[in-house]
């Protein structure tokens, strides 16, 4: 969303910029302008692949919104104009002076200008991308007559307009006279006349087509774990890093990662997307890791640097941990760049003990003592993206911070609908995906697994991953303990091509978790290929579910039974397994994570243009 302010002298610019939406851009004006003048601007900025603009008193409620896109996205229409006076539409609150100047006016417009659109002046209107930039780039009025200079352009061009009934209320409190408009109203029906045989819009039409280039673009650094790193994040990296490379924002992207082991490398892009270059510059448990980073940033002077991490992202014990969560401050303070954090989860609602870095009372007072200062210095940065609403509520209340953002985890790339139903010819296959060990457990489920042998006696487990860096030879471990148990595979790790046919196999994804650190992208990926889910009934779950519309079966995560049953309501009812594959698949679906890249990159620009 963006808001054209027009120098408004309340305090409306404070009042927006104050609820930290990172899908909101605020364009301020030092005075007014005109309407004309502000959606002008508006509509420059947009980028969407369709663009509307509304009036901000929600005079036409923005449900309206679903069939005015119908007729760009679905038939092919240019300019799509959400009508007060077309059939079906409705429209209240109206006073019989303005009714009787709209009724006269309109048929003015036909006669004089020839524009057969019934209502001209409605506040609702939808443009393809280039319809938008070439009419509002050549448009020369500011004040309230721009409407209909903008669909006498159209008419000139050719563009197929729609013109789509809507419902109106007239909004209490408008400074509008109706009288004065109209005077000024007839006086730009003339202003449009002559300017047309003057050539004055063969000329804008041209210049607004050269004005408005491809964005100027800019360099980001991306500090984070990158597939086949076995650290954080690094799937999320993986799909941001996607999304990225395809926008024009993105002159150069360079992943900062972390470095590998021995015999094994990074991918290299070799393509005509945005060049992208994987830099390893920083160890995992390493002291130097803030200032490997901050001497690699000062080579590479990017223009923005943008932080995916979570609190466990550069060490596995308190103290080099905590150091390389200083990176962004330093980053700030001393290469004076724009610094942006996305992080994946809070110290409030970590379970220090399951993440691995619990120990006696004491220990770990102190360490929610650090975990607060280096939160603090966390939000140093000029802006804190947060994935779940409640870890946006909590910083913002416990901090006094309004920097801090939600930007939803976003569903990984745009998948083809996959298949819900059960391949007969195979057995069925139960699956856990992760870095397992902390948090992550699986005794609980092998356990499970083992109860409903007894009844699906062909039933395979797969447990895709590898230990979590704080719990090196978990996996081994629990091989070696459960190797009585058949059917179950341990498959190591998982890379990046092999995903997709890893989920596609099962039949159900489960969650075998005792806490949660975070927004989980395998919940993500599982939505994203179509599975049933079974998950622990704990907090950020729920929040996240309730939140992003997705659905399964929960357990409690200190019993087996409990996990036993979840897994086999959906093993025996293929019907509910598919049902809830599909509406999980369509919540996948709901927020593309490049949506979310796009809400990033707008705050990034608006970081750089600002001298941030």
């Amino acid at each position: 969303m963006i808001v054209a302010d027009d120098g408004s002298k309340d305090q409306t610019v404070a009042m927006l910029e104050e609820l930290g939406l990172v899908n909101l851009h605020v364009l301020k004006a030092q005075k007014n302008g005109g309407k004309g003048s502000a959606v002008r601007r508006g509509m420059l900025a947009a980028r969407g692949k369709y663009v509307l603009f509304t009036d901000a008193d929600n005079s036409t409620p923005i449900e309206n919104i679903t069939p005015v896109l119908t007729k760009l996205a679905t038939e092919s229409y240019d300019v799509a104009v959400g009508s007060r006076a077309a059939e079906g539409a409705s429209e209240g609150n109206k006073s019989a002076l303005r009714q009787f100047l709209s009724d006269s006016l309109r048929m003015m417009v036909r006669v004089v200008l020839g524009i057969q659109v019934k209502d001209t002046q409605c506040g609702f209107k939808m443009y393809t991308q280039e319809a938008a930039k070439r009419l509002h780039g050549a448009q020369t009025i500011d004040g309230f007559s721009f409407d209909l200079e903008v669909l006498y352009l159209a008419g000139k061009v050719g563009y197929r307009i729609a013109e789509v009934p809507v419902q109106w209320m007239d909004a209490p409190g408008s400074k509008v006279d109706a009288r004065k408009e109209a005077v000024r109203f007839l006086r730009d029906m003339s202003l449009i006349r002559r300017n047309d045989l003057q050539g004055l819009y063969e000329e804008s039409l041209k210049r607004s087509v050269s004005a408005n280039p491809k964005v100027k673009a800019f360099s980001i650094a991306l500090v984070t774990a990158y597939p086949p790193s076995s650290g954080s994040v690094k799937e999320s990296a993986f799909h941001v890093v996607e999304a990225l490379r395809h926008k024009p924002d993105v002159e150069r992207l360079y992943i900062l990662s972390d470095y590998l082991p021995d015999g094994t490398t990074y991918p290299t892009f070799a393509d005509d997307l945005v060049p992208t270059e994987i830099i390893p510059c920083w160890r995992f448990d390493d002291l130097q890791t803030a200032f490997q980073l901050g001497q690699t940033i000062r080579n590479i002077k990017p223009n923005v640097v943008l932080y995916n991490i979570q609190f466990a992202s550069f060490g596995s014990n308190r103290l080099t941990g905590a150091i390389g969560l200083l990176s962004p401050l330093l980053t700030r303070t001393l290469n004076h760049i724009p610094v942006v954090v996305l992080l994946h989860n809070i110290m409030e609602t970590i379970d220090l003990n399951s993440a691995g870095f619990g120990g006696n009372p004491l220990m770990i007072s102190i360490t929610r003592f650090a975990g607060n200062l280096f939160t603090r210095a966390l939000l140093q940065a000029d802006l804190v993206a947060l994935t779940i609403p409640k870890y946006v509520e909590i910083i913002r209340e416990k901090y006094g911070v309004q920097h801090a953002i939600l930007a939803p985890h976003g569903a990984f790339g745009e998948l083809p609908m996959p298949t819900f139903s059960h391949d007969n010819s195979q057995p069925l296959q139960v699956m856990t995906f992760g870095k397992f060990g902390t948090y992550k457990r699986v005794e609980l489920l092998i356990e499970a697994f083992a109860k409903l042998l007894e009844e699906y006696p062909t039933l395979e487990l797969v447990i895709a991953g590898t230990d979590n860096p704080n719990a090196k030879g978990y996996l081994e471990n629990a091989r070696q303990t459960y190797q009585h148990v058949p059917n179950i595979r341990f498959t190591g790790y998982v890379a990046e091509e092999d995903v997709a046919p890893l989920f596609l196999r099962s039949d159900v994804v489960v969650f075998p978790y005792v806490s949660t650190t975070g927004s989980s992208g395998v919940l993500h990926q599982a939505g994203g290929y179509g599975r049933a889910v079974v998950l622990p009934h704990l907090g950020d779950f729920a929040e996240l579910i309730t939140e992003e519309g997705y659905v399964g079966e929960f357990f409690d995560p200190s019993s087996v039974e409990s996990l036993a049953q979840a897994i086999n309501l959906l093993l025996s009812d293929p019907a509910k397994r598919e049902q809830q594959g599909q509406h999980n698949y369509l919540a996948a679906r709901g927020v593309p994570i490049s949506d979310v890249v796009d809400w990033h990159l707008m705050h990034m620009r608006s970081l750089i243009e600002k001298g941030v």
